[in-house]
């Protein structure tokens, strides 16, 4: 049987090993967002969604719950941080296509005169 100072140390390498995992994930997450693959990005935030599935499943012991609330929070702030850089991106891609489109019709207003 396990002692309460054995109980605790096991909880700490569990909490450290999700931690981990989450931030992998980030890592993975941001570097999406840089390439702008939004593709690989869809499927990072899947794989990322069913691990937390799991993650926070029924069967997880109610003396973690606390642990988990902390891991929830930690995800919430990157995923708004996360937001926030894709509507940069989003921004940057809409300037870009109406500088492109100035240009497309300057070139075909050239070629009418």
């Amino acid at each position: 049987m396990l002692s309460p100072e054995d109980a605790d140390s096991l909880d700490e390498h569990w909490l450290e090993q999700q931690r981990k995992a989450l931030l992998t994930y980030s890592d993975k997450i941001e570097l999406c967002i840089s390439k702008a693959d939004w593709e690989m990005l869809a499927m990072v935030l899947e794989s990322r969604y069913t691990y937390l599935q799991q993650l926070f499943s029924p069967t997880v012991p109610l003396e973690w719950q606390a642990a988990l609330k902390q891991l929830a929070e930690l995800v919430l702030q990157q995923d708004v941080l996360f937001q926030s850089r894709v509507e940069e991106r989003k921004r940057i891609v809409a300037q870009q296509q109406l500088a492109f489109d100035r240009g497309r019709q300057a070139v075909q207003a050239y070629r009418n005169q």
